[in-house]
């Protein structure tokens, strides 16, 4: 029998149709939903909000829990499906042997979502691996998008990459870097007054703790069809992004310190609160409601309300 046959996936926007079937045994997923809380299942896995001092879900499921759900494939899930949760839906399923999965990797993926930030992932056989995983095309936010990328994720896990292949995604990630300062639509210092964009963001250090403060500029709008956090703290320590794709907007800063040096204790957990209902994440990422299609105005007005907030 196929090995994903027996795997059910049921993927949703709605915190009460997650909480339902965590009732009905499925495993939640990363099943955060903003100001509304995360679903919990029987392993915990979810690591966003309140369950921010939780390890990531790959690091846990790879490390301490593979196999786990060996006998009952049933996850709920939401949002993207990205490297940190589809690894950890096939370590608890056991989808590919225990050898196949190395701690190099896992340990990457889980630090590549926690905290990406500063991560060359062209600088090892690993990252170069995670590298072509973000790169998947058509991966959306739905069952679908879901089981393609497990079954993408397990193929890489098995075979690895041909070495043209790793080129190929050397090469990519450059563009990507480059799309990634396209992107940028506005830099704007603390009175909301425009500044100007460098031509390039490669060689500038990324605005951290006292560079952020010492620095005029505060917050970033981007325009995002590729993720470019790595390259757009570089040009200010707050970043709203507007993914066109999914219709989603990000806000984030570098780290926790930079954030609290700015928000003040928590970080951005007060902004989510005063942006409303569903608005939500960890205290130096997150976005906006699941679920709801957001604009590129959108973006635009969560930075002005995120700017009146750093000014009162």
């Amino acid at each position: 029998m196929n090995r994903f046959e027996n795997i059910d996936i049921r993927f949703t926007n709605s915190h009460a149709e997650a909480s339902a079937l965590r009732d009905q045994g499925y495993e939640p997923i990363e099943c955060a939903f903003g100001q509304y809380g995360s679903v919990m299942g029987e392993f915990d896995m979810d690591h966003h909000g309140l369950e921010s001092h939780r390890e990531g879900v790959a690091l846990r499921a790879c490390r301490d829990l593979y196999g786990a759900c060996k006998g009952d494939l049933r996850f709920v899930v939401t949002g993207t499906p990205d490297a940190d949760a589809v690894l950890a839906i096939i370590a608890l399923g056991a989808l590919v042997e225990e050898s196949c999965i190395s701690p190099p990797f896992y340990t990457l993926v889980n630090e590549h979502d926690t905290d990406p930030i500063g991560i060359d992932l062209l600088g090892t056989a690993a990252g170069i691996e995670l590298a072509w995983f973000n790169q998947l095309p058509n991966i959306g936010q739905s069952e679908a998008g879901f089981r393609t990328a497990i079954r993408a994720m397990v193929n890489l896990l098995e075979n690895g990459l041909a070495s043209d292949e790793a080129q190929r995604i050397t090469k990519t990630d450059r563009g990507r870097r480059r799309r990634a300062r396209e992107g940028i639509l506005s830099r704007l210092d603390a009175d909301g007054r425009q500044l100007p964009v460098p031509e390039t963001l490669e060689g500038h250090e990324v605005l951290r703790g006292a560079d952020a403060l010492n620095e005029a500029a505060r917050v970033l709008v981007v325009n995002s069809t590729v993720w470019g956090f790595d390259m757009w703290y570089r040009a200010a320590p707050v970043v709203v992004s507007f993914a066109s794709r999914i219709k989603k907007v990000t806000v984030g800063c570098p780290d926790l310190a930079t954030a609290e040096a700015l928000f003040g204790p928590s970080g951005l957990a007060l902004i989510w609160q005063q942006l409303g209902p569903g608005w939500g994440g960890r205290e130096t990422i997150g976005g906006s409601p699941r679920g709801q299609a957001k604009t590129l105005s959108d973006a635009h007005a969560t930075a002005q309300r995120i700017l009146e907030h750093l000014a009162s």
